[in-house]
């Protein structure tokens, strides 16, 4: 009867299969096979008489619950099997529908996503007469969303605000309430809060549920961990999978120790460790193996490839980083030519910045790429601030260009003032960036507007003439400056990640004299035509995580790019920063390529690097 859900595993995942009653704790290591551990024990359950409507799957993102579904179905023959497979977040959404008018919310509630939460702290930010600066409900919004998330009061969580964000959070809770919407941390923060306090209500949905199964248990942060022991009933029969090698996500609430802890919380679980690998050769494995050996917390595994030996794992050193984008683009090449899919081959990097010379490299041996979920470094929104300013320098009849530089960062001149000041300079038969003075001398901008527009057009002079000015990068540094560029983009939550991107755009510019040519290069780059057919996949070490390649470029692992200099304060981060090296190395199947460069150009600077330690664990036999 249970043959065909059992059918083709090995004996660790028939074990974990097989296994019905009581906790489990499934530790799977990289390319074990668990989703269709996952699949082949729901179906098991169901063969041994389970009620699927009783089954609860729990996980990340709405991809794996519908290839969790769609498997289970092959599987098993159906496809109208009843088990509730989700998200964590849409589990709590349906759980609100029905139950959240016992603390007086309506079931037709709304859900605030980060656009409307953040319009909401601003409006309240003005209500309580606290000046509303860019970036400010950005922050207050990452601060809510990280209290719900690792349940911890607003105050315990430090954040870069020269004000009290508790009065801000206190009256967008009321707001919230008010309107009768839930935002994203709610929907798992409410029901667990609901359930520990409402004992019939945790009755009801631990009868209604007597199997719950969740993936990437390492990902769970606080909250979920806490909505997750609610729901566990008396027989305890909680499975949950992971790998803590894998836990890449503390910087936004997730904790390791939810899985490492699982023992303690259900000393009665049994513990399978599936360490068959199906897609990486045994060098590869081996590379991985002797780092993540580092990390103290964690579970010990003895990953084993069924593909076979290899001589896989190169580690490279580069004379710069322009050097090592040269010769990534160059291997990717001969790839190409000798017919790998280009849809086999990831290059991934710690820091965004670094995609801007491996971006160049590609569309100069015209290489298909796309940037997985990111943009191209010449579409990111800093840069493309930055570079309006340069095309107007060029031609200041460039109407796109001054609309887009003129208030960013914000000088005073709203839309109001924007759109009399292009009327004036349409009724005059001028540029808008030309009008400036006259609008000015005759009151068309007043006030704030008029202030900020001399401020432009005292900057914009300045670059015409070019005094002290010796290239371009000289050119944008004194935009950042004068600007206040670096300001302006601290105060967003990925405030930093922007100002480097700043930097390396300043840093690529250096030495470059001819600013026409260099503009007509970039526009260029940015609108490459690359998006017919497979595409090279570029991507931070973040974004790799789930996907896999034939061949896999790492680059930039150097000492405060990978480790992070961010990273290196604790011990934990480094192992973090460590795991997140991990989880790049086993996304290839036959071939991984590490690099590092003597010296980069990074933070508006050039400067000697020197390669990660990680790499010399990687390299110890």
């Amino acid at each position: 009867m249970i043959a065909h859900t059992t059918t083709g595993l090995n004996p660790e995942q028939q074990r974990a299969v097989l296994h019905t009653a009581g906790p489990l704790l499934i530790f799977a290591g990289a390319g074990s096979g668990k989703t269709r551990v996952i699949v082949h024990r729901v179906a098991h359950l169901v063969d041994q008489g389970v009620n699927p409507s009783r089954i609860l799957c729990l996980t990340f993102t709405n991809k794996a619950a519908g290839e969790m579904k769609h498997r289970l179905q092959m599987l098993i023959g159906r496809g109208d099997i009843p088990v509730w497979a989700g998200t964590f977040h849409s589990f709590g959404a349906r759980f609100l529908r029905h139950e959240a008018h016992r603390i007086g919310y309506p079931n037709a509630f709304a859900i605030y996503d980060e656009a409307d939460q953040r319009s909401l702290i601003g409006k309240c930010m003005k209500e309580l007469g606290i000046v509303h600066e860019k970036g400010k409900d950005g922050r207050i919004s990452w601060l809510i969303n990280m209290s719900k998330d690792t349940v911890r009061d607003v105050s315990e969580i430090p954040v870069d605000l020269k004000f009290d964000p508790a009065p801000v959070v206190r009256l967008y809770e009321e707001r919230k309430k008010a309107s009768g919407a839930f935002d994203f941390a709610d929907l798992i923060s409410v029901p667990s809060t609901m359930l520990s306090t409402m004992p019939d209500l945790r009755e009801k949905y631990r009868s209604k549920f007597s199997h719950i199964l969740v993936d990437e248990y390492q990902d769970t942060n606080t909250a979920q961990y806490n909505l997750l022991m609610e729901l566990v009933g008396v027989d305890r029969n909680l499975c949950v999978v992971g790998d803590d090698d894998q836990s890449i996500y503390g910087w936004r609430g997730a904790n390791v120790g939810n899985i490492l802890r699982f023992k303690d919380d259900f000393p009665e679980a049994e513990v399978i460790t599936l360490e068959q690998n199906y897609r990486s050769t045994e060098d590869i494995l081996k590379a991985a193996s002797n780092l993540i050996a580092n990390n103290r917390y964690r579970a010990p595994k003895n990953l084993r490839s069924a593909c076979g030996p290899g001589n896989d794992v190169c580690i490279m050193e580069f004379s710069d980083g322009d050097d090592e984008a040269l010769h990534v683009a160059h291997a990717v090449a001969r790839l190409l030519d000798s017919g790998v899919s280009a849809a086999e081959i990831g290059v991934f990097y710690r820091l965004n910045a670094l995609s801007r010379v491996l971006e160049e490299s590609f569309v100069r041996r015209s290489i298909p790429y796309a940037v997985y979920g990111g943009m191209r470094f010449y579409e990111r929104r800093e840069v493309k601030d930055l570079l309006a300013y340069l095309r107007l320098a060029a031609n200041p009849a460039d109407e796109e260009a001054f609309a887009r530089a003129v208030n960013t960062p914000p000088r005073g001149i709203g839309a109001k003032s924007l759109e009399a000041l292009v009327g004036f300079a349409r009724g005059a038969g001028m540029a808008s960036s030309e009008a400036l003075q006259e609008a000015i001398d005759k009151k068309v901008l007043k006030g704030p507007a008029a202030r900020g527009a001399y401020a432009f057009l005292s900057l914009m002079e300045d670059l015409r003439r070019g005094e002290g000015i010796d290239d371009v990068a000289d050119m944008l540094e004194r935009v950042v400056e004068q600007a206040g560029f670096k300001e302006y983009l601290g105060q967003e939550i990925d405030g930093q990640d922007r100002i480097t991107n700043v930097q390396e755009l300043v840093s690529s510019a250096a030495g470059v004299t001819d600013l026409t040519e260099y503009l007509q290069e970039k526009a260029l780059l940015s609108s490459m035509d690359l998006s017919a057919g497979e595409k090279v996949s570029v991507m931070t070490l973040h974004m790799s995580k789930g996907l896999e390649f034939d061949y896999v470029f790492i680059v930039g692992c150097e000492e405060g790019l990978l480790p992070h200099s961010r990273s290196m304060d604790t011990a934990l981060n480094i192992e973090e920063e460590r795991r997140l090296l991990y989880v790049g190395i086993t996304r290839a199947r036959r071939q991984v390529v590490l690099s590092w460069a003597r010296v980069r150009a990074l933070y508006g600077r050039e400067a000697y690097q020197i390669p990660s330690g990680f790499l010399r664990e990687i390299a110890r036999a």
